[in-house]
């Protein structure tokens, strides 16, 4: 992942992380981000490695909540951080706390930037954000595709929350959506029928507008050609790993990462997307420095929602508010939501509703 930060970020954006950061030498075994909690700092990993863990927890009772205790779980690790990997990132989204624990392997040479000082800058210089925004969600895309292609690794997950894809469009601005609505195109899409083939190019972007998308993923060993080049009407064995619904996006992190999918798309019943054809948005991106910093945030924030939603059904249970106790102001409840998280999904509701509605969608 060196190369990636490197070849993403300007001279100006390095200067201003070094100028901004501090570098730390961390011991093997020192966690850098705590089970289901936000870190202060957005570490970035200089030299040595590190592992994201999911703990096989057992669920312990307090006075107020039902908590993971980590002295209880068993660590499983998911897949190794090398030179160049970002963590702590998910603190820079309105999302659930990460459900796992990263930690150093061996000892390592971090870079400690304060948190509220990058969001700070991220929301300041939109030439910083876009690069920014863009390498994570590269480093996102390929933590994703590392726990796609290890076979029985994921486990079926069940519908996300309609919350979740409103985000994407509490992200956007009135411009934007009447820019997708003007070079976007229907689609109908039958029961069963596939959308994104895993191994096969991406062509378009594409937005649930209504209906039920299942994804799945290969079962045994990932292999792009025989997946793209397999026998017609021959549908190789896969595994469901979540659900898309309406407002959520897909195909959009073969903007970052040319690589052919690990996963296929298909509709479950009856379904309408609306296609951005990928050399349109490209231009757009290209051309459109705002838009470019909005899209690769969105990108960002979706990948990063989805491998959270994958790290907690391998291993993490997240805080749950028992009826009738006192809610803890230090723990985050999964089904809570702070005013800004309201607001942010009232405008994407209204977002969303306009463009349907100028798209005819009912």
């Amino acid at each position: 992942m060196a190369e990636v930060l490197l070849s993403e970020l300007s001279n100006a954006d390095i200067n201003w992380m070094i100028a901004a950061g501090r570098q730390e030498q961390i011991n093997a075994g020192t966690v850098l981000v705590q089970l289901c909690r936000d870190p202060e700092v957005i570490y970035l990993l200089l030299d040595g490695a590190l592992t994201i863990v999911i703990p096989n927890a057992k669920s312990t009772s307090t006075d107020h909540v039902v908590t993971v205790a980590e002295s209880d779980c068993q660590d499983r690790e998911i897949t190794r951080l090398s030179r160049g990997e970002i963590v702590g990132e998910t603190s820079l989204f309105d999302l659930c706390f990460m459900p796992a624990i990263v930690k150093a392997d061996v000892n390592s040479l971090v870079l400690a930037i304060p948190r509220q000082r990058l969001i700070d800058k991220l929301e300041q210089d939109i030439n910083f954000s876009t690069h920014f925004y863009r390498a994570i969600a590269l480093m996102l895309s390929e933590r994703l595709r590392q726990i796609f292609e290890m076979p029985g690794q994921v486990q079926a997950i069940t519908e996300q929350p309609m919350k979740e894809a409103l985000f994407v469009f509490g992200e956007l601005r009135d411009s934007d959506a009447d820019w997708l609505v003007a070079v976007g195109e229907i689609k109908s899409l039958s029961p069963n029928e596939v959308l994104l083939q895993a191994g096969r190019p991406v062509e378009a972007l594409y937005f649930i507008l209504d209906g039920l998308l299942l994804i799945s993923s290969p079962e045994g060993d990932y292999n792009p050609l025989t997946l793209c080049f397999k026998s017609q009407g021959k549908a190789p064995r896969e595994k469901p790993i979540a659900n898309l619904t309406r407002g959520e996006i897909s195909g959009a992190s073969s903007f970052v990462d040319f690589r052919p999918p690990a996963v296929t798309v298909r509709a479950v019943n009856h379904s309408l997307v609306l296609s951005i054809p990928r050399q349109v948005l490209a231009v757009k991106l290209q051309q459109d420095m705002s838009f470019a910093s909005r899209f690769y945030r969105v990108l960002a924030l979706q990948l990063s929602n989805s491998l959270q939603t994958v790290m907690s059904r391998l291993g993490c249970n997240k805080s749950n508010y028992s009826q009738h106790q006192e809610m803890d102001e230090d723990v985050e409840y999964e089904d809570e939501l702070d005013l800004d998280s309201l607001q942010q999904v009232s405008q994407g509701a209204a977002r969303f509703n306009w463009m349907l509605k100028r798209l005819g969608v009912t």
